[in-house]
């Protein structure tokens, strides 16, 4: 069984504006940032799920990748999970191409019988956990622009106290090769 999510993941220029405010973020609140290579938005968690069932989630993101056309996601919010002491970094406006995305994939996840999740889709990139999270709510002085070309389906684990993404297929958007 594995627990699985589909997600999107920065070029190495976007993850390092991404590392380096993530770092920023944690410091000001004395958070913890994620290690730089699990810097990702998440489109749809599945959660745990049998490897006979892999294969159906698999042919899910391969069709809704190939149906949806790249496009550039601008991050210029910085908010919080209060309760849950998370700060991220956001949109300040709904992108309808990321909402087309994920609502491609949780209509295809529902019609194969997976559930969804309960929470509205907010994309966002987590900056920091168990951050003193109430100062923030704001503007980025210089939004990230990120392009976002592949839709990846990931498994996250657990390995000598750390948390591990391992990607076990991505898809170009669009259906063009890269």
């Amino acid at each position: 069984m594995a627990r699985v999510f589909f997600a999107v993941w920065p070029d190495p220029e976007v993850r390092g504006a991404l590392e380096r405010l993530a770092k920023d973020c944690a410091a000001r609140t004395g958070g913890r940032a994620p290690a730089p290579a699990n810097l990702h938005v998440t489109l749809a968690f599945i959660g745990n799920v049998d490897a006979c069932r892999v294969v159906t989630v698999r042919e899910i993101g391969s069709t809704v990748s190939a149906a949806t056309a790249p496009f550039s996601l601008v991050l210029d919010r910085i908010g919080a999970f209060h309760k849950q002491e998370i700060a991220w970094l956001g949109c300040s406006r709904v992108n309808e191409a990321m909402q087309g995305l994920a609502d491609g994939l949780f209509s295809q996840l529902s019609s194969a019988g997976f559930e969804r999740e309960a929470r509205p889709f907010r994309p966002h990139v987590t900056l920091a956990r168990r951050a003193r999270t109430r100062a923030l709510d704001g503007a980025l002085a210089k939004p990230i622009v990120w392009n976002i070309s592949r839709l990846t389906l990931n498994a996250s684990t657990h390995a000598q106290g750390a948390l591990r993404y391992v990607a076990i297929d991505s898809w170009p958007l669009g259906g063009r090769a890269d």
